[in-house]
């Protein structure tokens, strides 16, 4: 039971971390507070909620809507910062074959995976955090930052999305998704964003596309170390990647229970 809890724990930090870093990184951070908290009134709602054959059918189509937008973004990401120079459709195919391989391993071998990548995972966030340190400037935090706490539609978009994420977890591992664990989880893109905040500050990191990016481009030391940007930003395309995978296994799932029950398979 303890050993389920901390894959569980583990697949929440992953989604919730990639869906953030995906559809509101660049958001107010307000934005992402109140989100948050209504994230946590829909886990409590959720919890009601039976996983019945039409929640299947309304989770299935969320699945595909989410996948096809993902994979939009994650080739904009790659093509963007990585391979700016290659076909976007090689980029698309080749990202959408390695999650969908890992999908159809079964839900077992997606969270093995998710186990041994962690600690991958871990460690070039910690290096990344190490090496920008130096970069920090106190002073980006200012009256700029106040001017940011603004509020717009995508409040309750957020809110939607944690309660998928809560009925698709509920659904495949018969587990919900707690308020304490969801709150863990939503620090570390909070953190990474005030990070970024503190070492471009406020303007910059909402001019440029993915400030995060930019902020592992300033690292450098001594004449050898620099241009970490492209090996830090696999933190990135892991989540990424793991995520459009799950939202596969969910697909795949979701379509064999729903056509069985509806006797078409």
């Amino acid at each position: 039971m303890k050993k389920k809890k901390i894959e569980l724990n583990i697949l929440i930090f992953i989604l919730i971390e990639a869906f953030i870093l995906l559809f509101f990184f660049k958001e107010s951070l307000l934005t992402i507070l109140l989100g948050t908290i209504l994230g946590c009134i829909l886990i409590f709602i959720a919890k009601k909620i039976p996983v019945n054959k039409i929640i299947q059918v309304i989770l299935l189509l969320i699945s595909l809507f989410l996948s096809i937008t993902i994979l939009s973004k994650i080739n904009d990401f790659i093509s963007f910062n990585i391979l700016k120079n290659y076909s976007k459709f090689i980029i698309i195919l080749s990202f959408f074959l390695v999650s969908l391989y890992l999908a159809t391993r079964g839900y077992h071998t997606y969270i093995k995976a998710l186990e041994l990548i962690t600690y991958f995972f871990l460690f070039i966030k910690v290096l990344s955090i190490i090496l920008i340190i130096p970069n920090i400037d106190i002073t980006n935090f200012n009256s700029q930052l106040l001017s940011e706490l603004t509020i717009n539609i995508n409040l309750l978009y957020l809110g939607l999305l944690i309660l998928f994420i809560n009925l698709s977890i509920k659904y495949l591992t018969k587990y919900t998704l707690s308020i304490k664990n969801y709150l863990i989880s939503s620090i570390n893109p909070l953190f990474m964003k005030l990070l970024s905040i503190s070492v471009i500050g406020t303007t910059l990191f909402n001019i440029y596309k993915y400030p995060y990016v930019n902020v592992l481009k300033r690292i450098k030391y001594l004449e050898f170390i620099e241009r970490m940007e492209g090996v830090l930003s696999f933190e990135y395309l892991i989540t990424f990647m793991f995520l459009l995978s799950f939202l596969i296994l969910l697909i795949k799932d979701l379509s064999v229970n729903i056509f069985k029950k509806s006797n078409l398979l």
